[in-house]
């Protein structure tokens, strides 16, 4: 066996992995080249892609599946397993927390922004782990519905809204928090992940499976 820490062995480190690869690349990918660089603030969005954070919104998503997916497969439940998701989730998130305090320097004058950004990425992570603890049961001798299902909401999530309600989706709140937001629009944004959470963790802490120790 191999040794775990907060509850993930040396297989469950990989999702981190690919959080932590993607959003440094796409971190890269948002500084403006030198002939811009003297008006960081102005240049980073007029050139319309501040790249890591959409990415870093999507990785984040990623990482809630892989998290619900592996805590369906260990049977957990209860108030256990939703802390011990919080728990995983924030690992994700203090992973990143080198590139978003570089990307602070790309976008000067918008710590609380990133702050919001941050917070905001984490409820999405953590409902979605808890979604996908709820659909992904272990079913003996038979394929799980579920790794089909966690995928089309992911997908449905993130892209349809985009189309007329764009706040709803993880990538237009975070465009809308980029673009500058007063405090009553902030708690707009994050009241749909709220709200998912609220409704999904009661109900992922009773799915069914015994709690493997």
């Amino acid at each position: 066996m191999t040794k775990a820490y907060a509850g993930i062995d040396r297989d469950g480190w990989r999702p981190y992995f690919s959080l932590v690869l993607f959003c440094g690349i796409a971190l890269v990918l948002s500084i403006p080249g030198a002939c811009v660089v003297r008006d960081l603030a102005s240049a980073s969005f007029l050139l319309g892609f501040p790249t890591f954070f959409y990415v870093h919104a999507l990785f984040m998503g990623l990482l809630g599946l892989a998290l619900g997916t592996a805590s369906a497969e260990r049977g957990e439940r209860g108030g256990r397993m939703v802390v011990a998701l919080g728990q995983r989730v924030l690992i994700g998130q203090l992973l990143c927390v080198p590139y978003f305090v570089f990307a602070r320097s790309l976008f000067p004058g918008r710590g609380g922004t990133l702050a919001l950004i941050a917070l905001f990425t984490t409820l999405v992570a953590l409902a979605l782990a808890m979604l996908t603890r709820l659909i992904e049961q272990p079913r003996p001798l038979k394929p799980s519905p579920g790794f089909l299902a966690k995928y089309a909401l992911f997908v449905a999530y993130y892209a349809v809204p985009l189309v007329g309600l764009p706040f709803l989706s993880p990538w237009g709140a975070v465009r809308i928090l980029l673009a500058g937001v007063e405090p009553r629009e902030a708690l707009l944004v994050l009241a749909l992940p709220i709200a998912l959470l609220a409704v999904l963790s009661p109900l992922a802490a009773g799915a069914g499976g015994e709690e493997r120790v």
